[in-house]
């Protein structure tokens, strides 16, 4: 069977999910050492300590789905990282029992009693730690509802919290770690990361989407059509009974489409619970439950890396973006010495491994690339520790192909960002690159006469400013509306779509669609359909929308590249479900799903004066 190798953006997927999987396996033994300092004192107060379920510590999250299992992936990586890998549970080992020794020592100065006079409410404010952890919130094992109600009871106060719950976990996590397992997982690391030997079968990967449609369509056979087109007339109907104020009927719409919903049906009806979720938050307010659900709660990185890996998978939009931008720099810098590339949106990075790759082919040797990552503060203690990882990472796999590679990390609103941050230098070709990040940029419901104070215009004033030699954009084609009803039926329009080629292409039991559906797109549209004025911060535009913006901003669009987009046909063709499609209108290149486009990208530069 012929092989070929890995797509370079997905190897690194593939490396960064191995990084995240080592640290769930040490979080997973320092659950076990926990246990092992725990239980001696459980075993003097007469209590019984649940033992720690090591699988379920250790593998819990590879198991949700075979797509997405370590051993899929360590398949894919050099026997020495094998090695290094099961260096780890010799460290578990170690830890416990320097634990247990340290617990004995201990246990010599404890009175020789069969009971201690000990507060038990005191006691029960530790959390259990055979607790399993979920995405978003901390579910106690059956067999602790006692526990929980005396920890509930204590001193007098109401049910903690889960910011309260999560604030106690993170005091039980803070576990003393052996001297050296820190540099031994760093060297883990180091090798999973600039491993470079991946490689898999195009039969295989055809394979996989194959039985994945066949599994997600075999729910769909008997569905009833009917059930879909009543479902959408109530949240028409809804959306419209809460424009006119007309809160009873909102209200008894909304018990209806609640009965025929749900969050595990097929596409639509998992639209549907969203959709009903941001009505029922308009006509209650934004402070209520339903509206507060999509924003509470972090999604975990690893958990964000394996939704990006099932949609590089079953999805050509990615691949089909990072090569039509990367091909579109390379074409612009030609035989340039330095380059700088100013990525709004950086997240974590995937489109550069495959530049990277490109440029240390070049002949004469690769030129010094400079890439300034911007990206908007995360939630928690650490606003900026995604992008500093970021570049950590991509510094190391610059170095794996000898090309040279500066880095910078900017964490803010890209409104705020002037050209001083950004260090332009004159002998670089500069680039401005943005993926499908702009509708979150704030803007005004009329940007055209309020142009000085729109903070979206202020972001292309900056570009305009820095003279990039090619602007490359990519939107979400949504088209805005600042009237609540139309856009209500754009939502319910694109989302039918996105919806729809998720349940035709991932089954429905797949943990990390349903992640993708609740907590990644969830709160855009929730978002879309329960705010107005300044709390509306998404506002995406359609493609011909931007158009308008960009020529009115000063810019000049440039024209696409035929083989280019060629060659993007032919991917979708061979490699993706046919209902994708690919087409170019007014020099915008676009791509989407059953005749509805969802995204485009097209090129620009700043006019010459």
């Amino acid at each position: 069977m012929s092989k070929i190798m890995l797509d370079p953006t997905l190897d690194y997927i593939s490396r960064y999910l191995l990084e995240e999987e080592i640290d769930e396996k040490i979080n997973g033994y320092q659950e076990a050492a926990l246990w092992e300092m725990e239980k001696p004192f459980y075993d003097i107060l007469g209590k019984k300590y649940p033992p720690p379920q090591d699988n379920q510590l250790v593998s819990n999250q590879s198991k949700v789905n075979p797509d997405f299992t370590t051993s899929e992936l360590k398949d894919q990586v050099s026997p020495t990282f094998s090695e290094s890998l099961e260096q780890h549970p010799s460290i578990a080992n170690l830890m416990s029992n320097e634990f247990q020794r340290g617990v004995e020592e201990g246990l010599k100065f404890l009175p020789n009693h069969n009971r201690l006079p000990i507060n038990l409410q005191v006691i029960n404010l530790s959390l259990n730690p055979t607790q399993k952890r979920d995405t978003n919130s901390l579910e106690i094992r059956s067999g602790e509802e006692k526990r929980s109600n005396l920890l509930n009871k204590s001193k007098g106060k109401k049910n903690t919290n889960d910011a309260d719950l999560g604030l106690l976990e993170g005091r039980n996590c803070k576990i003393p770690m052996v001297s050296n397992e820190e540099t031994i997982r760093d060297e883990v690391f180091d090798k999973a990361l600039l491993y470079q030997g991946g490689t898999c079968s195009r039969e295989e990967i055809a394979n996989l989407r194959e039985i994945n449609e066949l599994k997600a369509n075999s729910y769909s056979e008997n569905q009833n059509q009917h059930d879909h087109i009543n479902l959408k007339t109530h949240l028409i109907s809804c959306a419209k009974a809460i424009s006119m104020n007309d809160y009873k009927i909102a209200g008894e719409l909304i018990k209806q489409i609640r009965k025929k919903a749900s969050p595990i049906g097929d596409g639509f009806q998992r639209l549907a619970c969203i959709l009903v979720d941001g009505l029922e938050a308009r006509l209650a307010g934004t402070e209520s439950v339903a509206y507060r659900q999509y924003f509470t709660g972090q999604v975990r990185t690893i958990d964000q890396l394996k939704v990006d890996y099932m949609c590089w998978r079953v999805s050509p939009g990615p691949r089909l973006s990072y090569y039509f931008a990367n091909e579109t720099i390379l074409s612009a810098t030609g035989n340039a010495t330095k380059i700088h590339v100013v990525d709004f949106g950086i997240a974590f990075g995937f489109q550069w491994p495959s530049l990277i790759q490109s440029l240390a082919k070049r002949k004469d040797g690769p030129p010094k690339l400079r890439i300034t990552g911007i990206d908007l503060p995360q939630p928690g203690f650490h606003p900026d520790k995604r992008i500093k990882e970021t570049g950590r990472r991509l510094e190391d796999y610059a170095r794996s192909f000898e090309v040279p590679f500066e880095y910078q990390g900017i964490t803010s609103q890209w409104d705020s960002v002037c050209i001083d941050d950004l260090s332009i230098n004159d002998d670089e070709v500069l680039i401005v690159n943005s993926m499908y990040n702009l509708g979150r940029v704030r803007d005004k419901d009329d940007p055209l006469l309020d142009h000085r104070n729109n903070p979206r215009n202020k972001l292309f004033d900056l570009i305009q400013e820095i003279k990039p030699k090619v602007f490359i954009q990519g939107i979400i084609n949504l088209p805005f509306s600042p009237f609540f009803i139309p856009r209500f039926r754009m939502v319910l329009l694109h989302y039918s779509c996105f919806f729809d080629f998720l349940d035709t292409l991932v089954p429905r039991d797949n943990k990390h669609r349903q992640l993708m559906e609740r907590k990644m797109l969830g709160p855009s549209i929730v978002n879309l359909i329960a705010c107005e004025g300044s709390d509306l911060v998404v506002r995406q535009e359609s493609y011909k929308q931007w158009d308008i913006r960009n020529l009115h901003t000063g810019f000049e669009q440039l024209p696409l590249d035929p083989r280019v987009v060629e060659k993007c046909r032919k991917m979708v063709r061979d490699d993706y479900n046919e209902a994708f499609f690919i087409e170019e209108d007014c020099n915008w290149f676009l791509w989407g799903w059953k005749g509805n486009i969802l995204f485009a990208i097209s090129l620009w530069k700043p006019k010459l004066e």
